[in-house]
């Protein structure tokens, strides 16, 4: 799968689902994203803590990540292990990014290497540390992102992923070296009908998947412009209307 078909594939099963602002911005509950951030919690190789009839925590691993389960690490007790039976309800506890990442599920059964297959969960408690809600778009090949590092003579390059108020989230390349703190100045986009948005930026997150084939990276907007701040906040309101629209 290239890149733009990777972002789109990801965009598209997003719009599937009810795409409407979620009433507590503190879970994650749309399926797709469940995985994907589980998907980002393995990758990370984090440590999890799991728990079992509200005893002591025991520490686990995420190994993999279905359509329809989750496959943990075998416990290191055998007291542990034991208590690891079909049907049984857990409670997963983790931090990324440190931030919060905790869920309860069910147990389904051992999985072939010896850990434990358990279901997705419903919800995904992770509160969101920005300050805007950010808006998702369509046909991302239309919007078009180059920004140089500032002080190095590195381009990066992409797609808007989505925007906000207060900043953007842009898919590159996995391969493209960026790193948080760095400054992206000069950088432009390109919106609707091909109108050009100068804005420098600074950036916050830079997450890697190997899986999807590109780099996200989450940005804010650095000393905007009036009139280009007026231009990102038309483009955003344009967004919302079409999406409720739908």
């Amino acid at each position: 799968m290239n890149f733009i078909s990777s972002l789109k594939s990801l965009l598209t099963s997003e719009e599937k689902e009810d795409l409407e602002r979620d009433v507590n911005p503190n879970f994650i509950v749309r399926p797709s994203r469940i995985k994907h951030m589980l998907k980002i919690l393995m990758e990370s190789h984090v440590q999890i803590s799991v728990s079992v009839d509200d005893q002591p925590d025991y520490t686990s691993r995420v190994f993999s990540v279905s359509e329809t389960d989750i496959t943990l690490d075998q416990l290191n007790t055998r007291e542990a292990h034991h208590k690891m039976t079909q049907g049984n309800v857990i409670q997963i506890n983790a931090k990324h990014n440190s931030v919060p990442f905790n869920f309860s599920t069910t147990i389904k059964g051992a999985s072939r290497d010896g850990g434990y297959l358990v279901s997705l969960p419903d919800k995904i408690y992770h509160p969101q540390k920005r300050a805007f809600f950010r808006v998702p778009l369509e046909n991302i090949e239309k919007y078009k992102f180059t920004g140089a590092i500032q002080f190095s003579e590195n381009i990066v390059s992409g797609y808007l992923y989505d925007v906000s108020f207060g900043g953007v989230c842009i898919a590159v390349y996995s391969n493209s070296y960026i790193k948080k703190g760095a400054i992206l100045a000069p950088a432009s986009m390109t919106l609707k009908d091909g109108n050009i948005i100068h804005a420098d930026l600074t950036v916050c997150s830079v997450k890697k998947s190997p899986q999807e084939g590109f780099t996200r990276i989450g940005c804010e907007y650095l000393d905007l412009p009036a009139t280009e701040k007026r231009n990102i906040h038309k483009f955003i309101t344009t967004c919302e209307r079409e999406r409720a629209n739908k």
